[in-house]
């Protein structure tokens, strides 16, 4: 590992201060808005790839799924997440590349939630055929990360230090596709809270990213077309599924 990741990574979140303090109940309601289609069988075996302090596998255990293993990196954020669990999962400390490839065939379903940003491109290419190792026959992947082609990207982009890349829904889909995941499927997203604040962000973004939607159709002509991929979508996060064959 290099110099800065071994550094910014080994007390990741206490690196940012409040900005990334214990709060799973503040994340719940961005769960319940993202994540629509959850598995029907709770005995799924489910992997959280970078799980930090591990809320959205708390999140998925108040769900009812049994079967959950958090991966990071982070030693202080995987010590805030076992000595809040209630969940039963198996916690890990590993690099998240290493430990899907000495996994082959282990998951059904493998989570990772701002977390491909990380990787430079080789990185990248590397997790997703590492990924599709260790799913099941038709597991599937989830990745969340920020939209590269959304304004003011480049806020959250150079807004860490450890951030690598950006992806766009065609980037996200064209790598899917060469790893060898089928059915690739990329939609925008903006989560605002209920709160009065929330709210105007919601009904200020939706003018805002609408407007930015029909910039990008008139850079690229609007007659692209991917099924299941939105490729003009402005929204500043990126949902992106795909299932092993």
């Amino acid at each position: 590992m290099s110099l800065h990741r071994d550094i910014l990574y080994r007390n990741y979140s206490a690196a940012f201060s409040a900005q990334k303090t214990y709060a799973p109940e503040a994340q719940f309601a961005q769960y319940e808005a993202t994540y629509r289609n959850l598995p029907g069988d709770r005995a799924t075996a489910i992997a959280d790839l970078g799980c930090g302090k591990g809320e959205w596998l708390a999140w998925m255990a108040g769900k009812g799924f049994r079967q959950l293993t958090g991966v990071d990196g982070s030693e202080s954020d995987l010590f805030i997440a076992r000595s809040h669990d209630q969940t039963g999962a198996h916690w890990v400390q590993a690099e998240l590349i290493e430990h899907l490839e000495a996994h082959p065939g282990s998951y059904d379903l493998l989570h990772a939630k701002d977390v491909i940003e990380h990787m430079t491109k080789e990185e990248f290419i590397r997790f997703l055929l590492a990924a599709h190792q260790a799913l099941r026959p038709g597991g599937q992947l989830w990745l969340l990360t920020f939209n590269a082609q959304s304004p003011l990207s480049a806020a959250t982009r150079y807004g860490d230090f450890t951030h690598e890349s950006g992806h766009t829904p065609a980037s996200l889909a064209q790598c899917l596709r060469a790893c060898g995941f089928a059915q690739p499927r990329v939609r925008g997203l903006h989560y605002c809270s209920a709160s009065v604040s929330g709210r105007l962000r919601a009904a200020a973004g939706a003018v805002l990213y609408r407007l930015c939607r029909f910039v990008l159709k008139v850079r690229h002509g609007g007659g692209g077309h991917a099924e299941g991929v939105d490729l003009y979508t402005a929204l500043p996060d990126l949902f992106a599924t795909a299932q092993k064959a």
